[in-house]
């Protein structure tokens, strides 16, 4: 028995308890009963329960990518030779990626603290601060030999601030696309958009359409 509060007590059912209950699922689950004493706790609870099996479910998709990711950095780590097809998936990732930064240009987050005329004794303080609202986005740059591999693509920025229409953006795919990603949807031609054009090309132009656009890819879109 484990108890939670003074008022929350869950008590692990065993089988036999859980078949007399009928609650016990096919799948032969753990079944536990709530026995909550205190009605203020009671409604909290009745409350929290529709969000939880959803927080699992997050939790989990969660966990399965981190490990997911542990095992390409050890399948990585034991030099296994990649196949042809990823070799050739990889150079033009690479090269695209390359590309981006070659057209657009690129910030770190210092330049952008210097100018903007940032007083913060953090000079990474400005960026990670847009950063972290969602303004923004960093990629990783490709040098590995940098001292500041986090560098900001400069299409996000008119006048060194943020593009709004990039927040928006940022805020209609959430957390479905990682950093590299986003930056290739925004530079990569978009069938949603006049003449198939790139989002890049109409965030000061035509932003309602970039955002919208955004919108129809986000629907199945993949991290």
């Amino acid at each position: 028995m484990d108890v939670l509060a003074p008022a929350l007590i869950i008590n692990k059912l065993d089988p036999e308890q859980a078949e007399r209950l009928s609650a016990r699922s096919a799948s032969g689950r753990e079944t536990y009963l709530v026995d909550v004493e205190d009605e203020s706790v009671s409604r909290i609870f009745e409350n929290v329960m529709p969000f939880l099996g959803g927080l699992l479910s997050e939790k989990t998709a969660n966990i399965r990518r981190r490990r997911l990711g542990e095992l390409v950095d050890f399948m990585a780590a034991q030099l296994l030779r990649p196949s042809e097809a990823d070799t050739k998936m990889a150079q033009r990732l690479a090269a695209r990626r390359a590309e981006v930064l070659n057209e657009f240009g690129y910030f770190t987050a210092e330049q952008l603290a210097d100018v903007n005329r940032s007083k913060a004794a953090n000079r990474g303080a400005l960026a990670d601060n847009w950063r972290k609202r969602r303004q923004v986005f960093a990629v990783q740059h490709p040098d590995r030999s940098l001292r500041e591999r986090d560098v900001y693509p400069a299409f996000q920025f008119s006048d060194h601030q943020p593009i709004k229409a990039v927040r928006e953006v940022l805020e209609v795919f959430g957390e479905q696309k990682e950093s590299w990603k986003l930056a290739l949807w925004f530079t990569s031609n978009n069938g949603w958009l006049p003449d198939s054009a790139r989002p890049v090309d109409l965030l000061g132009s035509c932003p309602e359409a970039v955002i919208e656009a955004a919108r129809r890819d986000s629907v199945g879109s993949a991290a």
